[in-house]
């Protein structure tokens, strides 16, 4: 982990939990940094919650992700430290118990995007989520209102405690139009992700066309134009499909 980041050790020294507080870990199998694997070794009674569980799609587990409560002493947050992967979970304080806080967690598997659309919310990785709770701000904790704060990729974020809300059927959350906008500015990659994910499941076709690294370096290069369509979504397949011939 790169000596800007803060460790769980660190972060854990800075705010001790308190009584009633719990350390939660959300950890994903389709990261190849083994991180599923390692929690198993570090940590063998660890009661792990399939947070697809209960829905159409129960049976990923290749790419299933995960919640299980964590203690402060963890040997696993040792490798946590000491990796550096970004894609394989994260660590939040919430005083929930395990079920409620895996309930919240499912509600999201996905969302709406502005344009309607229903899309998997790839909440489980860093790289994906930090951006997004950061860039809500004091609204963050409306989507997820079970945790009070964070650890992401050696970033911390607090967001505080509220009231718990009933838990909602997905997909609830509507992604904020301004924050998408913000995030593509800021940087494209989840923006660049969203296209993937939704070329894949609604124009296979056009997703198979290419080999995946060569479609990702052209949707990048075309969220990138500074002449970039507010329809990107139309835009981008009519791009791809005159590339195509």
């Amino acid at each position: 982990m790169p000596s800007d980041r803060i460790t769980p050790k660190d972060w854990l020294a800075q705010q001790p939990l308190q009584s009633g507080e719990r350390l939660y870990l959300v950890i994903s199998a389709a990261s190849d940094a083994d991180a599923l694997k390692t929690l198993y070794l570090t940590e063998p009674t660890a009661q792990l919650l399939p947070i697809w569980g209960g829905t159409p799609y129960s049976t990923w587990q290749p790419v299933m992700p995960y919640v299980t409560e964590l203690k402060a002493n963890s040997a696993f947050l040792q490798w946590i430290a000491e990796t550096d992967a970004l894609d394989w979970g994260w660590l939040a304080v919430s005083r929930s118990e395990p079920n409620e806080v895996f309930e919240h967690l499912r509600s999201l598997t996905q969302v709406k995007m502005p344009d309607g659309t229903e899309v998997f919310f790839r909440f489980w990785d860093g790289r994906h989520i930090y951006p997004i709770l950061h860039g809500l701000g004091e609204k963050a904790g409306e989507v997820l209102p079970v945790f009070e704060r964070y650890l992401i990729n050696g970033q911390s974020l607090e967001v505080g405690t509220r009231v718990l809300p009933k838990v909602k059927d997905w997909p609830w959350w509507e992604v904020p139009k301004p924050l998408l906008d913000g995030l593509a500015k800021e940087n494209p990659t989840t923006l660049i992700s969203n296209l993937m994910q939704w070329l894949e499941e609604d124009r296979p076709d056009i997703y198979t066309a290419w080999p995946e690294s060569n479609l990702k370096l052209k949707i990048s290069r075309f969220v990138r134009r500074p002449d970039a369509p507010k329809n990107l979504k139309e835009a981008l397949l009519n791009h791809l499909i005159l590339e195509q011939g």
